[in-house]
């Protein structure tokens, strides 16, 4: 996409989601440099209100009445109901049996239609066409849609704004469409910025599709944070990770647990463990940064790292 997708989606949101701040990580982190994109405090919980508003207001009127139809890990799919409720439209939301109840607290909370179905998202996904086909609504995919990579790249627009001299973006990687959007909206601005992409070891899609050159299905995997766990990305997605993406790195699986704990305690936030995984990505060295600014894309809040009442 051309630079004006960004910025077009950005006015388009504008009123819809929060303007997150840039959040030092210092005193409470090791990193002087070291900053904390918060869309944890983003509206619906997560980044995913961007790209869901950004989809849902492009859809033409006379079709947005019929509704709107996904399938979610939980962050689009809270996304999408919020949007609906607040835009007075239908909305019918798949999410995978390994969805948190607090996701599924979210999308029903928003007067969403939830269903469950699906041990990985690619099954929840097929559902979500049978739904969108018996009921008209319109199919948004949840990241690899030009709307929705378009909405996510919002963050890498705020990033630059409040911080131009930034050297390096950390981001969690599930199915690829907050990276592809961030990644490719800092590129078009300032290409010397370097975007590292994380992922665990237990799910390593966009790991695995760069050293093949080419996609790749994972066909079996264990991992303790699922919503990241997409078996496979897309064309659209894979084609910008490639171009825009300097660096893929994976994080043990007994790592995001503890840096979600450790935000809790350092900072306050209460992060999922999606976002604790870029965190503990530069906690433990995984990704390589040097002295410059660093910023740490925190993509959705949770209760993982809060201690048990």
């Amino acid at each position: 996409m051309d630079a004006s997708a960004y910025t077009d989606a950005a006015a388009r949101i504008a009123g819809h989601v929060r303007r997150t701040p840039l959040v030092p990580a210092a005193p409470a982190g090791e990193r002087a440099n070291l900053w904390f994109k918060p869309e944890c405090l983003q509206v619906s919980g997560s980044f995913k209100a961007r790209g869901a508003f950004n989809s849902v207001l492009s859809i033409p009127e006379e079709k947005r009445a019929n509704g709107v139809v996904t399938a979610s890990g939980g962050n689009f799919g809270a996304a999408i109901a919020y949007a609906a409720e607040r835009l007075g439209i239908p909305a019918r939301v798949v999410v995978m049996t390994g969805s948190t109840e607090l996701a599924r607290d979210r999308i029903r909370s928003f007067g969403a239609e939830l269903h469950v179905i699906g041990e990985h998202w690619d099954l929840s996904w097929e559902a979500g066409k049978e739904l969108a086909a018996e009921s008209g609504g319109t199919l948004l995919h949840p990241f690899a849609e030009d709307p929705v990579i378009a909405g996510q790249g919002t963050i890498g627009l705020e990033i630059l704004d409040e911080m131009p001299d930034v050297e390096t973006v950390v981001v969690s990687i599930g199915g690829g469409g907050l990276i592809s959007g961030i990644a490719e909206a800092i590129k078009q601005r300032r290409p010397g910025v370097r975007v590292i992409g994380v992922e665990t070891t237990g799910c390593p899609t966009l790991y695995r599709a760069r050293e093949a050159g080419h996609i790749v299905m994972i066909e079996s995997f264990v991992t303790n944070v699922p919503i990241l766990a997409a078996r496979t990305t897309e064309p659209i997605n894979f084609e910008i990770v490639e171009r825009c993406v300097d660096d893929l790195v994976l994080v043990p699986e007994d790592e995001p647990i503890e840096a979600a704990r450790w935000m809790w305690r350092s900072t306050g936030l209460a992060v999922e463990l999606g976002a604790a995984t870029a965190v503990a990505a530069v906690r433990n060295g995984h990704a390589r940064i040097g002295d410059g600014k660093t910023v740490v894309v925190l993509c959705g809040s949770g209760n993982d790292g809060l201690p048990p009442r």
